[in-house]
């Protein structure tokens, strides 16, 4: 993915400098040709105003502005049958988490946003379990971090992945550790609910 995006920056950087040094090779032609289209083109005009009598301009000229004038008065017409506008499509929680899991290899914003949700999560599952017992299973120290860093922090607190960064982040374990954790801690939890 990263080569095909640096082969489109080397050839976009390439045709640019193509296309400079054409310019600049031709630029007497290139600025002749321009002259020459646009002497051309008020050398038309200034015959047509030459051919064409006064009182015809100064007419024409009238009537367009006469159409403008009236035409603001009465204003636009509306449509009396207009289509709405169409409204996009309400995302749900389920969509949007997925489309947070699509995008999480783009950087830290989404992979946090992923870990805060899943960390809010567990913390409710932690605030409704009842006091004294012991009755989750203790995450391993990857899920915790994991859950912590979504808690605890925001997107601004980590390092953006980059070539020459080599830090591991606590967003770098695979998503379906965390998910299995809180599907077992949930599990437990319906399970001593229905005893």
């Amino acid at each position: 993915m990263r080569s095909q995006s640096l082969i489109r920056i080397l050839a976009s950087v390439v045709l640019i400098a193509v296309i400079a040094s054409v310019v600049v090779a031709f630029r007497y032609l290139i600025a002749d040709a321009v002259i020459q289209i646009w002497s051309y083109a008020v050398g038309a005009i200034t015959v047509l105003g030459r051919i064409i009598p006064q009182q015809i301009i100064w007419f024409f000229i009238i009537l367009v502005l006469s159409y403008i004038a009236i035409g603001s008065f009465y204003g636009r017409r509306e449509k009396a049958e207009t289509a709405p506008a169409e409204a996009r499509p309400i995302h749900g929680s389920v969509e949007t988490l997925a489309e947070w899991i699509q995008f999480r290899r783009r950087g830290v914003y989404f992979n946090w946003q992923i870990a805060n949700l899943l960390g809010r999560i567990d913390r409710r599952f932690e605030e409704s379990a009842p006091r004294g017992t012991s009755g989750r299973v203790a995450p391993s120290e990857q899920v915790r971090a994991y859950l912590d860093a979504g808690i605890n922090t925001t997107y601004a607190d980590h390092e953006t992945p980059g070539w020459f960064s080599s830090k591991n982040s606590a967003f770098d374990i695979p998503l379906e550790q965390v998910v299995d954790y809180i599907e077992e801690n949930m599990e437990i939890n319906n399970e001593r609910k229905n005893k």
